[in-house]
Order: structure tokens, then sequence, then C-alpha cells
């Protein structure tokens, strides 16, 4: 015994002398000190500054039927369990065992002797117990690797129901915009239609020629296609959000909001820099996936020493059953053992240089991650900027032909006007409305890509994400 713990720690000291150094975690990155416009990020209920009900309900409905959602928090749940069986391995497993032999010997065999009983029956009660020794934090590396792919499953759940909230207002947004579309485009095909027969009648009577016939017939049929070409982009955003809120296809939406009840911007900006890194589930995420990386190469790196695994039995053992319990029945083994690794064909440094790329993969994801959500902040802010101002700007105009047409109903019915003026003061009305609507709910959907590029008002909890 003495000469093999001898050996034992003379194998030990040689692998420890091939240990490998722990890898280095990458760099972070270097923070700018502020966006290029301040304010107060979002908060967990960004989407009631729009004041639609309708946007409400159905993002709550999405959050209970969305099948995304449902699939990462799936993945959650499994990656949980996963954690459950890496603990596991740190603690001894104990197995009960019960058994009962019962065997007969032929007479005829020979082997029987005078006074031999040719029956004998075995009964065993016991427990078997065996656990791996974690010298070399082998097992603890993969618990800690695991608890990190648990935080990155919860996190990445979260980062889809902040997606979600946000996809389910884009299209909501969108899909108002196609009915916008619809009704403005049919207005002003109508509008040129009629614009159209009004020419027509003037080239039948011989005050008009040709010309102006032909371009009226080409810009009325311009002005259907476009109104079939806004009916199919209603249908795709409609169906799009039907499939996010999971109901069924053909299921109706509710109704938009009138254009007079003009809607009221947020009033939420992009925080600062350094609060970003804090707010967003899918950095974390990222951030849970390299510390991962960086436990399951300790994990390797443990692969080099030896491992040292006891294991037991106790228990009775009796013939015939009945003496059971007895302390002359009673049995017990006990059989520690080391596994010494000397030769794999460069498997563990396989493993191990594996490991240490999967870290390098995990920090460059990381950085591309955090780039990509400050690239996302600062065009959302851009947009901003540009269409407040394009915003405005289209108010004015679509007021000025609403004037415009308003007067020209008027004018027509004190008869000193024709009815061509009044159709194409109606044609430039729709056109600045549909223009004016465009642009209004395109800045809704920058509002919505600052709130979901800023975290969505989510904020990282003290333990572990609530599912």
């Amino acid at each position: 015994m003495h000469r093999a713990n001898k050996s034992f720690l003379l194998g030990a000291a040689l692998l420890v002398g091939c240990a490998h150094e722990a890898a280095l975690r990458p760099e972070d990155l270097k923070i700018t000190p502020a966006f290029s416009q301040a304010g107060v990020r979002a908060d967990a209920d960004w989407w009631k500054s729009f004041n639609e009900p309708q946007l409400n309900g159905l993002i709550d409905r999405a959050m209970l039927a969305n099948p995304d959602l449902a699939v990462a928090r799936a993945r959650w749940r499994e990656a949980r369990a996963a954690l459950q069986a890496a603990d596991a391995a740190l603690l001894p497993r104990v197995d009960a065992q019960v058994s009962y032999n019962s065997q007969r010997t032929s007479a005829e065999s020979g082997r029987n002797f005078p006074g031999m009983p040719r029956r004998f029956d075995t009964a065993t009660v016991g427990a078997q117990a065996s656990w791996e020794l974690d010298l070399w934090g082998r097992n603890s590396a993969r618990s800690a690797a695991a608890a990190a792919d648990a935080l990155a499953a919860g996190f990445t759940a979260e980062s889809v129901r902040v997606a979600l909230g946000a996809e389910v207002a884009r299209l909501w947004f969108a899909v108002q915009s196609a009915r916008r579309d619809v009704s403005c485009l049919t207005d002003e095909f109508q509008a040129r239609y009629r614009e159209m027969e009004i020419i027509e009648q003037g080239v039948k009577a011989g005050l008009l020629s040709t010309d102006p016939l032909s371009t009226a017939q080409l810009a009325a049929a311009q002005a259907k296609l476009d109104e079939g070409q806004a009916h199919r982009r209603l249908a795709g955003f409609e169906n799009a959000l039907r499939v996010v809120i999971g109901a069924q296809p053909g299921e109706m939406l509710p109704s938009s909001p009138s254009v007079e009840n003009h809607r009221i911007n947020p009033t939420f900006g992009a925080g600062v820099p350094s609060e970003l890194l804090l707010h967003r589930p899918d950095l974390a995420s990222s951030a849970a996936r390299l510390d991962a990386a960086m436990s399951r190469e300790g994990a390797a790196r443990a692969d080099f020493y030896p491992s040292v695994t006891l294991t037991g039995q106790a228990g009775w053992q009796a013939d015939p059953a009945s003496r059971l319990g007895r302390g002359s029945a009673g049995f017990w083994t006990l059989m520690p053992s080391v596994d010494l690794p000397l030769f794999d064909g460069q498997s563990r440094e396989a493993n191990l240089e594996a490991q240490r790329a999967r870290i390098d993969l995990a920090g460059a994801e990381w950085r591309k991650a955090v780039l990509v959500a400050f690239r996302e902040v600062e065009d959302a802010l851009a947009d901003l900027r540009e269409l407040n101002l394009q915003v405005d700007l289209a108010l004015r105009v679509q007021k000025a032909a609403a004037d415009r047409l308003k007067n020209a109903q008027t004018r027509l019915q004190a008869g000193v006007a024709d009815e061509r003026e009044q159709v194409i003061a109606r044609r430039d009305a729709a056109q600045a409305l549909r223009t004016y609507s465009d642009l209004e709910l395109e800045r809704c959907q920058v509002w919505v890509r600052l709130a979901a590029a800023t975290g969505g008002g989510w904020v990282r909890p003290a333990a572990e994400p609530a599912q």
C-alpha cells in the first residue's frame, strides 16, 4: 500500500508538470460616454406610450400564445435540467440492491456429497455507493458551465420576449400604414378615373386633344396597380401579425385608430451606453455563453489530471433468507480506484484547443453583439431626427392639401369652379394624406426599434431570470 501511494504521488507529480495554464478572458470593449442624443430609456411597458388599446391587447395576447417564446422557454427548462444533472456529478451516487437467488443442483451431476443440500436460497439486501472525488475541479467546472448555459438560455428567453413586443408593435403599425395606403390609393384612383372621364368628355366634345386623355388613362391605370399592390402588402402584414400573436388564419384584427386621432409620440430616449450592457438580455446571454466557454476550458484542463473514484458496497447476505439482519450476515467492500491518463493520441490536447477556440469565438460574438447594439441605438436616433422633420413638413402639406380640397368643393358648389379642379384637389389630398400617414407610422416603428435596442425596459434580475 505504501508503494502504491508512492506510485500515485509520482504519477500525479509528473502530470502536474505537464499542466496547462488557464486561458485569459477576452478584454472588454471601450464604451463611449454618451449617445448622440440624451434621454431616459424606455420602461417595461413602453408600448403603452402610444396610447393605443389595440396594441396593448395584441402584445398581451402574443406573450401568451407566441410559439417562438414558448420554444425559448422550453429550451430554458431544458438547460436548467442539464444544470441539475451536472450538479449531481458533485455528489455521491447511492443505489439500493435487493436480490434473491434460488438454486437446486442435479442429483445425477456427480457433484453431490452425502449430507450436502441440493438447494440453495441466497438473499442479499444492501446498498452500493460511488463517488468521484473532484480533486482538480473538473466536475465543478462542468457544473459552472451548465449554470452559465442555463443563465444564457434564460436571458435568451427574455430577449425573445423583448423582441416579441417590438415585433408585434412593428407589424401593428405596418398594418395601419398598409390600411391607410389602401384607403388613400382607392381615393386617388377614383379621383384619377373621374379626371379621365372629364377629359374624355372634353375630347368627345372636341374641346381637348387626345394627348391629355392618354396621360390620364395611364395615370388611372397606374393608380389601380398601386391600389392592388397595397392590398397585397396589407394581406402580408396582417398574416404576419396573426402568426406572431398566435391567431388563426383569417381571424379579424382590431380596427385602426382614425386619422384624426393623432398618435401620442413617446418621450423615452437611449439612456447611456454603460446602461446598455446591463439592460439588454441578448448581451447578457452572450456574456453568459462566454462564461460557459471559460468553465469548459477549465474542465478540459482538469482532464489532464488523475481521477479518483471511491466505490463501496454494504449490506446483508444469508442462506436461508431468514438469517438476514444477523451480525454474521453483514458484508462490505471498499474499492478506491485511480484513473491515470497516459496516452490518448492527443485527444485531450485537441479537446483543450477546441475549448480555447470556443472562448475566442464566444468573445468575438460578445464584442460583435455589443457593437451591433450600439449601432442599432444610433441608427434609431438618426432616423428619429430626420423623421421628426419630415413628419412636421408632411403634416403641413397634408393640412394645406385638405384646405385646398375644401376650398375647391366650396368653389364648385358656388359655381365658380369646374369639377376637374375639385377632382385634382381630391387626388392631391389623398397623396398628401398617404405621405403623411406613411411617415408618421414609420416614425412609430423607429420608436419601437429604439425601445427594443435599449433593452425594452428589461432589468437583469439579482439571481436567475424569472419565467
